[in-house]
């Protein structure tokens, strides 16, 4: 779950999930770090290659994390994929049509 409170979401912007600031790990710090950056180059790009790129990125990244990340990662694109690269398919099945 990236959407943590705004508060750690200070502290992991300008300290990372690991910054002295933050106390009581949660699943859902490692979350928005790993959401927040798919979520700008969506901003800045939406279109099926971003998609793409990020998912390509995360699986090679996963590869070599410990599991909490790995989840983490993994639930974070779960979360983008259904909140913004959805929407965008089904609009450009709308405007092209659905496959017979």
């Amino acid at each position: 779950m990236p959407f943590i409170t705004k508060e750690r979401r200070k502290i992991i912007d300008s300290q990372g999930w690991t910054g002295f600031g933050l106390t009581g790990l949660q699943p859902g710090d490692m979350c928005y770090t790993f959401y927040k950056p798919m979520v700008t180059s969506w901003r800045a790009n939406p279109k099926w290659t971003t998609a793409d790129s990020l998912y390509r990125d995360m699986k090679m990244q996963t590869c070599q994390m410990a599991t909490p990340q790995r989840e983490a990662m993994e639930l974070a694109w779960q979360v983008f994929f259904q909140l913004y690269v959805m929407p965008y398919e089904l609009k450009k099945q709308q405007e092209n049509g659905d496959i017979e």
